[in-house]
């Protein structure tokens, strides 16, 4: 059976974080997620075991400088920025009883390709070690070209490709149907393939990351679909 999550961070955006939490509980939601919390780590925990919500995820906390506000983990010279980035958002996980975090990975534009990559695989490798000892998983997601030209992991298919060479069940991939389509297409497809491989699916519509129930993909099918999976 499906269950979903509000993502907090595109969500109820009118409320304060605390009461969105309220308003994803009364819309029928089991779930919550959000990029970067808004309320302390037991706050969030305690709001969200009252409410009766599993806490899904978060990601890692962007970094402050213009090129950096994606991420670190595949940026030669800052591995000290990601390994503290890192620690700090599982230490917020572990502690709001969250299940993943999602690793933003940077923009390398200007980087040789090769030398991100290389970045990438030893911070994933120390990362994944870290994760096992606070009981999260990690997620890559590929973030389309389009609204974040440069970004590490534009297609689905890289970061499974990531996702095998790693080869951890703490090590798993977000599957965005907005991102998918826009790069790649093929949405039930890769979802069948690649189920193995994925820990998190997020939807909305394409274009314009509006509501799943508008746009050009049939999020009625893709649910059918993942359900069946």
């Amino acid at each position: 059976m499906l269950r979903f999550s509000a993502h907090l961070s595109f969500l109820y955006l009118e409320l304060p974080f605390a009461q969105r939490m309220e308003a994803a509980q009364s819309a029928g939601f089991a779930a919550i997620e959000c990029a970067v919390p808004e309320v302390p780590a037991t706050e969030m925990r305690a709001r969200a075991q009252d409410l009766g919500l599993t806490v899904v995820g978060i990601n890692t906390t962007p970094g402050e400088a213009e090129g950096e506000r994606i991420g670190y983990a595949a940026l030669p010279g800052r591995e000290q920025a990601f390994a503290r980035n890192l620690d700090a958002a599982l230490d917020y996980a572990a502690t709001a009883e969250a299940g993943h975090v999602h690793v933003l990975a940077g923009n390398i534009d200007g980087i040789a390709r090769r030398d991100a990559e290389a970045t990438f695989m030893r911070n994933m490798e120390s990362a994944i070690r870290s994760a096992e000892k606070a009981g999260v998983r990690l997620v890559i997601e590929g973030l389309n070209s389009r609204d974040r030209p440069g970004y590490f992991v534009s297609r689905s298919q890289d970061a499974f490709a990531y996702a095998k060479r790693l080869g951890s069940p703490h090590f798993k991939v977000m599957f965005d149907t907005y991102h998918v389509q826009i790069m790649e297409g093929d949405i039930l497809a890769r979802l069948e393939t690649h189920l193995p491989l994925i820990g998190h699916i997020q939807v909305s519509g394409v274009p314009g990351r509006s509501e799943p129930d508008s746009g050009e993909l049939n999020h009625r099918e893709i649910f059918a679909a993942i359900d069946r999976l």
